[in-house]
């Protein structure tokens, strides 16, 4: 994911006119969980048939029951995690290396490695498409996804894709998305023929990184880095509307039962945007400072985000540090 720290703040007042509505979502802060480990994170995935969450650090992946209320720290090593993806009905994870430019897939009870498969530079985002079966791997320097038979364990194919793919989304379909952060740009795969449908450049948009696929009106959801979110429709590209956000957002989620996008961001705000008609925004839930990646349930309506305690700005790094053993992840519901 994105690590730019840059942001305009003044472009919302410029150019939006939609206002925010305070606490009109009826969402709320309503459970925290606590899981320790030391170090920074990215996306965190949910395993809803096992109550199960998963959070990707750099060398490490932490796991949580959420029934048992119990939190492993330290599940199985990484090199530089990204995702952490449930696959093979909850029983292993899919888990990105971005450091070592592999994926594993590993027992997602023991954290036992099972298998190894080379990929192309960068491992970020990963995702399941549907109608093939096959895990679609976003490999952000190789300018590519990667594809992963599940089934047989291997890379059985690679779709060039001209840019740094982020976070990725799928129609359901055999369509796969995801933003080209260094193009300011998303772009559409058919999973069936393993193509390069097409590109779209998502103006005013800079660093695009969390993306999500809404149904039914067929848009994406883009959450950018200079702080606003657009919604395009996904077939041509086209501009349907622009609302503001928080700084460094990197994740863009859909909640079709209530028809809701959430955009959660680095200031610790989680921005609520309706569907029902025009998309706007209605709410902004105070969450945690750092809460910048989440998950949603689909069946409890129930968002988790990752969050730390943070410290002194690094002089090195530009970002601030991350207080040892403080990660939690933070509930929003209702």
């Amino acid at each position: 994911m994105t690590k730019t720290s840059g942001l305009v703040i003044g472009l919302a007042a410029v150019l939006f006119s939609t206002p925010v509505m305070a606490q009109t979502s009826g969402l709320k802060v309503i459970d925290q969980f606590k899981i320790g480990g030391d170090g920074g994170w990215d996306y965190i995935t949910l395993d809803p048939a096992a109550g199960k969450l998963y959070v990707a650090h750099g060398t490490s992946i932490s796991a949580f029951a959420m029934k048992a209320g119990q939190a492993t720290p330290h599940l199985a090593d990484a090199k530089g995690a990204h995702i952490a993806l449930p696959v093979h009905s909850g029983a292993d994870l899919l888990v990105t290396h971005g450091k070592a430019d592999i994926v594993t897939i590993n027992d997602a009870n023991t954290g036992a490695v099972k298998a190894t498969i080379k990929t192309d530079t960068k491992p970020d985002a990963a995702i399941i498409e549907p109608v093939t079966g096959k895990a679609f791997v976003m490999a952000n320097a190789g300018g590519a996804m990667d594809v992963i038979d599940l089934d047989t364990q291997t890379l059985s194919g690679r779709v060039a894709i001209g840019g740094a793919a982020e976070a990725a989304a799928v129609d359901g379909e055999g369509l796969v998305f995801s933003h080209l952060e260094d193009k300011n740009a998303f772009v559409v795969v058919d999973a069936r023929t393993l193509t390069l449908k097409a590109t779209h450049v998502i103006k005013d948009c800079e660093e695009p990184s969390g993306i999500a696929f809404i149904p039914g009106q067929r848009l994406i959801l883009s959450a950018c880095q200079n702080g606003i979110a657009r919604i395009s429709k996904a077939d041509t590209g086209e501009e349907v509307a622009t609302v503001p956000v928080g700084p460094r957002p990197d994740a863009a989620l859909y909640d079709a039962t209530a028809k809701l996008g959430y955009v959660p961001s680095a200031d610790g705000k989680l921005t609520v945007i309706s569907f029902d008609g025009v998309p706007h925004v209605i709410d902004v839930v105070a969450t945690k400072a750092s809460a910048r990646t989440a998950t949603l349930d689909a069946d409890t309506g129930r968002i988790y985000l990752p969050a730390a305690d943070l410290g002194s700005v690094d002089a090195k790094t530009g970002r601030p540090t991350i207080s040892p053993n403080s990660l939690v992840v933070i509930v929003v519901g209702r």
